[in-house]
């Protein structure tokens, strides 16, 4: 009976120091403090110029003058934030006008006096290219104007690092045997739109 009681005294002895030293390292800690955390937003940001003009739009028209038209222009893209982009591409502002019907054109056009759209973009293949390498086309009709855009979100990313630059050129053309009556007094006009964005972990926001 005597020895009983000391096991248990011990007993409790155990325990008693056991939740003493827990108790004690529930209150260990250990702190730092760093006081020069820095935020700092990247930029992104892009310079666009042809012969020193920004941003030009496009105006095709009184293609009288020559039967086999064509045209090119060239622009300088520069990355000019501190963040890798990506290039995008797109055609903006497409409009064909049917400017009115003489009578050799409703000859070819029976519809053209209840058609407000013009046929000449039609007969007008547009392609852009990358560094002198051509990367998409289409015709200039008033239906494609996103085709450019979804065609060039398909290609392989194009980035553009930090002060990188890339030229993009735009050549377009037609013939002779591509139109006809159809398209007296037409006109039309588009803008080329350039965009970078940002790379992030997830989808490009649509090219259109």
């Amino acid at each position: 009976m005597h020895n009983k009681k000391i096991w248990l005294s011990v007993g409790l002895v155990i325990l008693v120091v056991g939740g003493a030293v827990g108790a004690t390292a529930a209150y260990f800690t250990a702190q730092r403090t760093v006081s020069t955390n820095k935020f700092t937003a990247g930029t992104l940001d892009m310079n666009v110029q042809s012969d020193s003009v920004v941003n030009k739009p496009f105006v095709i028209e009184n293609m009288g003058e020559n039967a086999n038209i064509s045209g090119t222009q060239t622009w300088t893209v520069k990355n000019t934030g501190s963040l890798p982009g990506r290039l995008l591409v797109r055609l903006g502002n497409l409009v064909n006008k049917e400017n009115g019907c003489n009578d050799q054109e409703k000859d070819a056009e029976t519809t053209c006096e209840e058609d407000a759209t013009g046929e000449l973009g039609g007969a007008i293949t547009l392609n852009v290219a990358l560094d002198g390498v051509d990367k998409v086309s289409s015709t200039l009709a008033t239906t494609n104007q996103s085709k450019i855009g979804s065609d060039w979100n398909g290609l392989t990313p194009i980035i553009l690092q930090p002060n990188e630059s890339r030229t993009v050129t735009a050549h377009w053309a037609t013939d002779e045997s591509s139109y006809g009556n159809e398209v007296q007094s037409d006109s039309l006009e588009f803008d080329l739109n350039f965009r970078l964005v940002q790379l992030i972990d997830g989808p490009t926001p649509a090219n259109n």
